[in-house]
């Protein structure tokens, strides 16, 4: 789970991965409907959260409807255990939960294929990031693309760093203040060589699948 606190943003630079290959796949499911513009921009921090640990990502929008259920993009392999579902829930899904107020997301089991962020509370987060630039605490501008990247990328990290817990430092912490140095909500040096080696594996499986292993 993760529980968000007061508000800023971190700056994630890109960074080109030496392992190309060392990628994994996010099916997003907006159940929400976050604007595509909203979700583009959102997938874009995530991907650049991880490129900053070498880790690869490639984003496959799932486009839902009562009769169906699209894939709008070209990027359509079964699915193997690179491949993160990721379900985007809306108020009256998220408040079935019962969750406390401040758990912006969950990944329900390590070492797993399926996450959840609950948009409502990511809103939430937004008015108390605006709230603290209006109070002089913050002196950049931070959108709700920004705050859900970051999100993703935490709840993912969990899967893929098969942490239950969190860590004292970077972006896997327990509370998320996006107001600390600009290098605080990324991946440790440690954390991404985990994430590069779990990715690694997972890409493994999916190589002996392909082959029949």
């Amino acid at each position: 789970m993760l529980s968000l606190g007061l508000a800023g943003l971190s700056h994630t630079v890109a960074a080109d991965s030496s392992q190309t290959g060392n990628a994994v796949t996010i099916r997003v499911h907006n159940y929400a409907r976050v604007a595509p513009k909203t979700l583009a921009n959102t997938e874009e921090v995530a991907t650049e959260i991880f490129q900053k640990a070498g880790v690869e990502t490639r984003w496959v929008d799932i486009t839902s409807t009562r009769e169906n259920t699209q894939v709008s993009s070209s990027y359509t392999l079964s699915l193997t255990s690179a491949d993160i579902q990721l379900s985007i829930l809306p108020s009256k899904m998220s408040g079935r939960l019962g969750l406390p107020d401040n758990v912006i997301g969950l990944a329900p089991n390590t070492d797993a294929q399926i996450i959840y962020v609950f948009e409502s509370k990511v809103e939430t987060v937004f008015w108390r990031v605006l709230r603290a630039q209006h109070n002089g605490r913050l002196d950049r501008p931070v959108s709700r693309a920004q705050i859900l990247g970051h999100v993703i990328a935490h709840e993912l990290g969990h899967l893929l760093l098969n942490l239950n817990g969190h860590s004292a430092h970077g972006i896997m912490r327990g509370e998320m203040d996006f107001i600390d140095r600009h290098d605080s909500l990324l991946f440790t040096p440690q954390q991404a060589e985990v994430l590069r080696a779990d990715v690694l594996r997972r890409n493994g499986q999916r190589e002996m699948l392909a082959h029949g292993d």
